[in-house]
């Protein structure tokens, strides 16, 4: 096993992945840096094939694709008992998806970035989230997250966004489709009773859109968690109670910027671990992947994965 193994999601960004892993592998072997290559062909297949390679002695596991491929590598650097598999081993990113919101997160702006990050770059602890949930089948399901995490709205425009990823045309671009993905979902917009608990503080609140966030960018280039930071130990909690269809359509342009906290109808919280109980489920968006429903508990793990950045 060489140190160094980049997984690559052929399929992501409707095969553009495959046209940038082509030019990349060239800046990287001219680098001198000597490395492993894996195509994967079904969900899932990223985290078996990272896990193993950690297992093996791997030191360096790069995701190649968009956030759907980062997170499944996340969840292989950990066993099912939430045990780094190689504490000292690290992960990272060359993006290229429908969203890339990790790649905002992270304040890359550029693919020759991202390469000097992998290649140049010391490794930064950063926190990392475990949810459990319930599956689409009722069956209890946990999971962990990198980037953020959304109930009610975003899991809806999640769904969306995935299922038609291959029905829409191709020259509609990552971040018309969530828009449009939006919209289709406001249409059957509406609020729950939700009790929350944050740290042990109940709220009690009326609800479809819930954020909690490990990093500030969701939903296509949406800053929903403008001051969230990867490394603090801490979750952001963004939570709106009893806004309308027509509140969330204003806040739109706001929410681009980051400037929706100034809303009454929105708020702000910091915690280490959170519980969702809603009245009727809500959709969970892990990472731009929607994975079931609530009800939901959160925790973070501070410092808990190794990442080039």
């Amino acid at each position: 096993m060489k140190e160094t193994l980049f997984i690559i999601n052929p399929a992501s960004a409707r095969g553009a992945t495959l046209r940038v892993w082509a030019e990349a592998q060239k800046e990287i072997a001219a680098a001198g840096i000597d490395f492993a290559e894996h195509l994967t062909a079904q969900p899932g297949e990223a985290k078996t094939v990272a896990r193993g390679a950690l297992c093996d002695g791997a030191r360096r596991i790069i995701a190649v694709g968009g956030d759907g491929t980062l997170s499944e590598v996340t969840n292989g650097y950990f066993d099912d008992d939430g045990r780094a598999i190689n504490s000292a081993a690290a992960i990272g990113l060359l993006p290229s998806g429908t969203g890339s919101d990790f790649r905002r997160s992270l304040g890359s702006t550029s693919r020759a970035e991202s390469i000097g990050a992998l290649l140049r770059s010391k490794p930064r602890l950063i926190d990392v989230v475990r949810v459990e949930f319930l599956q689409p089948d009722g069956a209890s399901g946990s999971r962990f997250f990198i980037n953020v995490a959304s109930f009610g709205l975003g899991g809806d425009v999640s769904q969306l966004v995935n299922r038609w990823r291959h029905t829409l045309p191709r020259w509609i671009g990552g971040n018309a489709r969530f828009t449009a993905a939006a919209i289709a979902a406001l249409l059957h917009y509406n609020n729950v009773a939700v009790v929350l608990r944050v740290d042990g503080r109940e709220l009690r609140i009326n609800s479809n859109l819930i954020v909690v966030a490990n990093g500030r960018f969701a939903g296509g280039g949406m800053m929903l968690a403008p001051q969230a930071e990867f490394d603090d130990g801490l979750l952001d909690v963004i939570v709106t109670d009893k806004a309308t269809r027509l509140d969330v359509i204003r806040e739109l342009p706001r929410i681009k910027r980051g400037s929706h906290l100034k809303s009454p109808k929105v708020s702000q919280l910091r915690a280490i671990e959170v519980s969702i109980n809603s009245a009727a489920p809500m959709a969970i968006d892990l990472d731009g992947e929607m994975v079931g429903y609530t009800p939901a508990r959160l925790k973070v793990l501070p410092s808990a994965i190794r990442f080039l950045v």
